[in-house]
């Protein structure tokens, strides 16, 4: 999960931070009937004291949509997606409340919602190719502006003002047509018809129109080659200014070399090893494709824990590359080739319930067996008494390290919370009492899909927290926490 904006709220947001507080309500509805997709549009608020912050489930870079030329065909796009989705949100309340599958606050809930992703207060975010909403029910609902009557009536009068124009050129006409005596004058001119016959010759002389050939001077489209121009081009020679690579010989600062300490060593003291253990969850969760919401994702192990009828289409799709197993192996046998191979490293599974498997401790000269015991880690459909036993896994992991005059650190790679015995125990409480009686051990959890259920591990022991996303920094991390402890420089 990411986190896209962080809006300050006032006073006037009271309703829409009591509609904050319904969302996951609202998801879980959308979830049960709609593509993930609808649910996704509409970005997650947290509110901390004065101050809203918008988060994703969706993985990828954010783009905030803005009112560029550019960026308008995507706005219009983004936001046609988005009326279809909330018009389906709409249809669906009224459907739902009619057969009586929800309750009368729930669509007004959904009512609501749908409301608040029309405010003028929204920002439209472009994640994975998907709209995402920030800033809903902060604003209000725009009222549509009416168009401009156009004064139609104005058109009509100037007509009139014509009418006594018409009028009277239609008179004046009727007057010269009736008054006029001349056109009797027109027989005698008829005999002048002979003299036109006498200038037909010269019409012949119209014959030197061939002259216009003279407009032949098209050739002037030879203008069009200016192209000599391109000689100019020639001027990009200019690339000799090559030698100035001659700057290469300061390469002369090799002399440095002579700082090498050659002189110093690094050993390690056989009492001053430290110890490491790797906590790895290999329960059913863990299949889940990394490419899901855990909001999706919860719902789906709900109606499995429920026994609900799940097709094969569903499985597959829910379980398909990258999963979290699959990112969680990568992340562990990285980390295992980067460990100073003086380094003893112990391995403990959770997928058994009511306790953990112990695979013990591997020496340096056993790190491809680590490896190969790790990736072989897989749960199996219908396989009996499965889960998470997170509290059973800490205990054993922290009874195979010292803890006390040795330093040493369990690392939890793991997606969810203690399931096989939740009542009774309580993880957080194990790992104030490990604080005290191991004061040298400290705890780093990879929070696999941010469930944050065993975070409180890390805290207690003052340890650090990482996602599986950020693999790289994880290795880095315990790279740093154990130069210190097991390197010791001897200068003779």
């Amino acid at each position: 999960m990411q986190r896209l904006a962080r809006v300050n709220l006032d006073q006037q947001n009271s309703a829409a931070v009591e509609l904050f507080g319904h969302y996951d309500e609202v998801t879980t509805i959308l979830l049960r009937h709609l593509p993930p997709s609808t649910a996704s549009m509409l970005a997650r608020p947290e509110v901390h004291g004065e101050v809203v912050e918008w988060y994703s489930e969706l993985q990828g870079q954010p783009y905030l949509l803005g009112n560029s030329e550019r960026e308008q065909q995507a706005r219009k796009q983004a936001e046609g997606l988005i009326s279809q989705r909330l018009a389906t949100v709409d249809k669906l309340r009224a459907e739902l409340l009619q057969k009586g599958s929800i309750s009368a606050e729930q669509a007004t809930l959904l009512e609501r919602m749908v409301d608040a992703a029309q405010h003028d207060s929204i920002q439209i975010y472009i994640v994975n190719k998907q709209p995402v909403m920030t800033g809903w029910g902060l604003g209000k609902k725009p009222i549509p502006v009416p168009p401009p009557v156009v004064p139609v009536p104005s058109k009509s009068l100037g007509w009139l003002w014509l009418l006594p124009l018409l009028l009277l050129l239609l008179g004046g006409l009727a007057w010269w047509l009736f008054f006029r005596p001349e056109p009797v004058q027109s027989q005698p001119m008829e005999p002048v018809k002979v003299e036109i016959s006498k200038p037909e010759p010269p019409k012949e002389e119209l014959k030197p129109e061939p002259p216009k050939e003279e407009l032949k001077p098209e050739p002037q489209r030879l203008e069009f080659i200016p192209e000599p121009e391109e000689p100019s081009k020639v001027e990009e020679p200019p690339k000799v200014e090559e030698p100035p690579k001659v700057e290469d010989p300061p390469k002369v600062e090799e002399p440095p070399k002579q700082e090498k300490p050659k002189y110093c060593t690094k050993t390690i003291t056989p009492a001053q090893r430290p110890q490491m253990v790797i906590v790895f969850d290999d329960s059913l969760s863990m299949l889940a494709s990394l490419n899901e919401s855990s909001a999706v994702i919860n719902a789906f192990w709900d109606r499995w824990n429920n026994n609900e009828i799940i097709s094969e289409e569903e499985k597959a799709h829910m379980f398909r590359e990258p999963r979290r197993l699959t990112t969680a192996k990568k992340a562990a046998t990285d980390i295992i080739d980067k460990i100073d191979p003086n380094i003893d490293i112990g391995l403990v599974s959770l997928r058994r319930c009511p306790g953990a498997r112990n695979h013990g401790m591997f020496g340096p000269s056993k790190r491809k067996a680590l490896k190969a015991q790790i990736r072989g880690l897989f749960p199996k459909e219908g396989e009996e008494n499965i889960g998470t036993a997170l509290h059973s896994g800490l205990r054993q992991a922290a009874a195979m390290v010292d803890g006390v005059k040795r330093d040493a650190f369990i690392l939890v790679l793991s997606d969810g919370e203690e399931s096989c015995d939740k009542g009774n125990t309580n993880v957080c409480a194990i790992a104030q009492e490990l604080a005290k009686q191991k004061p040298k051990l400290k705890i780093n959890v990879v929070d696999i899909g941010g469930a944050k259920a065993a975070n409180c591990l890390a805290t207690e022991t003052k340890g650090k927290v990482f996602t599986a996303n950020s693999k790289a920094q994880v290795t880095n991390m315990i790279n740093q926490a154990i130069k210190p402890m097991v390197e010791k420089e001897e200068c003779k």
